[in-house]
């Protein structure tokens, strides 16, 4: 009997691993056991918001679409040449001046953020460890001669969410549409929460406690403010239950993590829902 009890116990271990393992995979982690063939990605859009994600494959473009796959399939469009010619629904454009903005792909190395002069399908994945992914201008006649921002994070700043569903996940999206998720935990208030997880994945972030209490007023250095047009837009706050998300009249600061398993931010005037 005893035998037979290991035996069951041992089975009963390994259902809740592979449990465990979907449980990690349906919520965004990859399984990056092939350290070899993984790339880390910096996403960042022309307003200065990102995100790091991780992916798997043999080229530098199989991993960036391993590492979309938890995306809808329309977030991510790559082409034939290696490049990234649609993510999140930002494609090539040419403003009135005839200058061109794109997602232009780096390469980290010799400490530096390197344009890439090949496409992600002729670069290995073996032979990189990170790649920045950028919304902007380039030199289309010397990619080379093409540089990121120079406030522009590095390897060092690295933080990719691992899936993780504890306390509460949050949902940031800046007004260009890209979004990620992070999650948080801990504190006596949900804002708290949220300074926890910026805090954990490194993400600049403006809690203002004076005048109307404390409250989200920035993140990545974007800080509400008033339009040409009289519009205010700040990062708006959203709630979510059985129906999806909608529009937080609390705020984070009268809320509660454990009342709120998910909760949005979203650039823009509050009109609009998160994806």
């Amino acid at each position: 009997m005893a035998k037979k009890t290991v035996i069951i116990a041992v089975v009963i271990i390994i259902v809740i691993i592979v449990i465990a393992a979907g449980a990690y995979v349906a919520f965004g982690g990859k399984n990056n056991n092939n350290d070899q063939n993984k790339v880390t990605f910096l996403i960042q859009d022309e307003k200065g918001v990102y995100f790091w994600i991780n992916g798997n494959g043999d080229t530098v473009q199989d991993a960036i679409e391993n590492a979309f796959s938890d995306y809808p399939a329309e977030t991510l469009v790559t082409d034939s040449y290696g490049g990234v010619s649609e993510l999140f629904g930002k494609s090539s454009s040419e403003d009135a001046a005839g200058n061109w903005t794109w997602w232009i792909q780096f390469t980290w190395k010799d400490n530096a953020w390197a344009c890439n002069t090949t496409g992600m399908n002729e670069i290995n994945s073996k032979d990189v460890s990170y790649e920045l992914v950028l919304f902007g201008e380039g030199n289309m006649a010397d990619p080379s001669a093409t540089q990121a921002p120079a406030d522009t994070p590095t390897p060092s700043d690295a933080k990719v969410w691992d899936g993780s569903t504890s306390g509460t996940v949050f949902q940031i999206q800046s007004d260009t549409g890209l979004y990620f998720k992070i999650n948080g935990t801990g504190g006596a208030t949900l804002l708290d929460t949220f300074q926890n997880a910026c805090d954990k994945y490194n993400i600049p972030v403006n809690i203002l406690t004076s005048g109307m209490g404390p409250y989200l007023e920035g993140l990545f250095g974007i800080d509400s403010f008033q339009d040409s047009l009289g519009n205010w837009l700040y990062w708006a706050e959203y709630e979510h239950d059985s129906t999806g998300w909608t529009y937080s009249n609390s705020g984070m600061a009268d809320l509660t993590s454990s009342d709120n398993p998910m909760y949005a931010v979203m650039f823009g005037d509050g009109m609009d829902l998160p994806i």
